[in-house]
């Protein structure tokens, strides 16, 4: 078999392990909470992180996790989806509203089951509701890891791709940062959160792939 026949059997491998790696890794975070587990993990993050705190980092932080909240992805959301349906990017619109809004469903009935306090450490913001796990981190991993897969399938450029790639990947991380610092969230919290977000996200790349090959393999036999 020629060497370039494999990079399908290797992309889908990866997604498929990825999909595995990242549900575990939720799991084994939930294992920990249940099993009393993560204090010391989370009281040592809380305090390294929150002695950065000044009024000026505080106004910045607050910036920032505002790119990670319900409003945010529910305007932004919408704003690509018609974009991308205006482009007549059908499939990939409906992808894109489908793994964002399904998303904060999963992530409202997960809060709803574990029913974790948020944590009472200087909290810097108001913020209601449970913890676990952190709707920010999730919701970020979700959007702008969806976001960045169309660009990287849509956007000519290797430089673009790794460009989009790079600024997802740093705004998933801030904006996890973001909760811990404002005192919102336990640092187990936003790794759950990012856990069951990249888990989610890889799912949703595979249903989209999958449903894009039966689609074309249809339309091929016409």
């Amino acid at each position: 078999m020629q060497k370039k026949n494999w990079r399908p059997y290797a992309y889908y491998g990866s997604l498929a392990l990825f999909l595995v790696l990242f549900t575990w890794g939720f799991f084994e975070v939930v294992d920990a909470l249940r099993e009393n587990e993560v204090e010391a993990f989370d009281s040592k993050i809380i305090h390294e992180v929150q002695s950065w705190i000044n009024e000026g980092r505080t106004g910045r932080m607050v910036f920032l996790t505002s790119f990670g909240s319900v409003t945010f992805f529910t305007i932004a959301t919408g704003a690509i989806s018609l974009f991308l349906v205006v482009r007549r990017r059908y499939g990939w619109a409906l992808f894109f509203v489908l793994v964002n809004g399904l998303g904060g469903v999963f992530n409202s009935f997960l809060k709803g089951l574990f029913q974790r306090q948020r944590p009472d450490v200087l909290p810097l913001i108001e913020q209601g509701g449970y913890s676990f796990p952190s709707g920010h981190s999730m919701g970020s991993f979700i959007f702008y890891g969806a976001l960045s897969f169309m660009l990287f399938r849509l956007v000519k450029g290797k430089w673009k791709k790794t460009t989009a790639a790079l600024l997802a990947g740093c705004m998933i991380v801030l904006i996890g940062l973001s909760r811990i610092y404002l005192g919102v969230h336990y640092p187990s919290d936003v790794l759950a959160g990012f856990s069951i977000g990249a888990a989610w996200l890889f799912f949703w790349i595979m249903l989209f792939h999958f449903t894009e090959y039966r689609l074309n393999r249809r339309l091929s036999q016409y």
